[in-house]
């Protein structure tokens, strides 16, 4: 059978699922500048669901599991990371505004190469990467920014805020500088806050 018969059923069943304010659909975008959604790649999504509760319940975490000592490793604790993220950021948009989700991935083929969201603050085009722990490889936003040379990134993890200066090289030896905001999860809906406090800032450790 025709891939593209196949898969008609599947993106009307998301469709209708996103009409219905279950889900949001966040649309694949080559982020070479703003806005985002002029470079949206036709027929690449994910999405997230409506809240934190309905990827619990789809991932299979009990209350059980939910309540257990903070030192329990979650297999999906980073779905659900990823999820709340995307919550805040939509959050973040000024209300006159539908919220809409970008993502950024390699169209190289055998790439697996990902950045979770990427946002817009003002004419700045922000990677934005999500990590469930304090510590986390790197290498896609290496690569991300490697190729797009853009000046700051965040990440939203489970440690404290900071401010580096990030000198790297990609899986194929390219360089890649720029400053990396590390945020708390929780911070996540006044991530344009924090941008604004650290663009051009000396990096440092952010109080």
């Amino acid at each position: 059978m025709d891939p593209e018969r196949r898969a008609a059923p599947l993106r009307q069943a998301l469709d209708l699922l996103a009409k219905a304010r279950l889900c949001h659909v966040v649309r694949a975008s080559a982020c070479t500048g703003v806005p985002l959604g002029a470079e949206v790649r036709q027929g690449v999504v994910k999405a997230i669901l409506l809240d934190v509760g309905l990827v619990s319940a789809a991932l299979g975490l009990s209350p059980q599991a939910i309540l257990a000592p903070p030192d329990m490793i979650l297999a999906n604790e980073g779905a659900l990371a990823e999820q709340a993220v995307g919550q805040a950021l939509r959050a973040a948009e000024p209300s006159f505004k539908e919220p809409a989700l970008v993502y950024w991935t390699s169209e190289q083929r055998g790439s697996q190469a990902e950045i979770d969201y990427v946002i817009e603050h003002g004419a700045r085009v922000v990677p934005v990467e999500v990590k469930a722990g304090t510590t986390g490889r790197l290498k896609s936003l290496h690569l991300f920014m490697a190729l797009r040379r853009l000046p700051l990134a965040v990440r939203f993890n489970a440690d404290m805020p900071s401010v580096v200066e990030v000198n790297a090289k990609t899986t194929t030896g390219h360089p890649a500088r720029y400053q990396l905001l590390s945020l708390p999860l929780y911070v996540a809906s006044e991530i344009h806050r924090w941008i604004a406090a650290v663009a051009g800032a000396t990096p440092a450790t952010a109080a």
